[in-house]
C-alpha cells in the first residue's frame, strides 16, 4: 500500500544566509510527516526556476525520528542540490529504507557568501509498506 507525503507543496522559499558555506546557511524545515510501518519511502524534489542569485544552493537533507522530537539525518542516499547552474526544470528523486516513526525535510539555503536565498521548490514523497 503507497500513501503521498507532501512534505513541502509547490511554494517559494526564502532566507538569509549569514556567511558563506553550507554551514552558515538558513534551515528551514517541512512538515513531519507520519512514515511509522513504512518499508521504503521515495521522496522528489522539483523545481521550476533557479534560486536567486548566482551562487545560491538549495540543498534538502530528509531527517527520521521515532518520537517526533530528536531528528537524524537520513544518510541512506543525498538528494541532489539545486543551485544557479542547474539546468531547470530540475527534478531528483531518491529512495530511502531507513524509516523512523516521523520523517521531515531539512531545506538549507545557503550561498558562498552573506546573503538572501530564495526559491520556488517542491518536495513530495510516497511511502510504501
Amino acid at each position: 500500500m503507497a500513501e503521498y507525503l507532501p512534505f513541502w507543496p509547490k511554494a517559494g522559499i526564502a532566507g538569509y544566509a549569514t556567511g558563506a558555506g553550507e554551514s552558515n546557511g538558513a534551515l528551514v524545515f517541512s512538515r513531519a510527516l507520519p512514515t511509522n510501518g513504512f518499508t521504503e519511502v521515495v521522496v522528489q524534489f522539483e523545481a521550476d526556476v533557479k534560486p536567486a542569485g548566482v551562487n545560491c544552493t538549495i540543498k534538502v537533507t530528509p531527517q527520521v525520528s521515532n518520537d517526533g522530537v530528536n531528528w537524524v539525518d537520513n544518510t541512506d542516499a543525498t538528494l541532489t542540490s539545486l543551485t544557479n547552474g542547474t539546468t531547470v526544470p530540475f527534478n531528483d528523486s531518491k529512495k530511502f529504507t531507513t524509516i523512523g516513526a516521523f520523517m521531515r525535510m531539512k531545506i538549507n539555503l545557503y550561498d558562498t557568501g552573506a546573503n538572501l536565498v530564495a526559491g520556488t521548490v517542491q518536495v513530495a514523497g510516497a511511502g510504501r509498506s
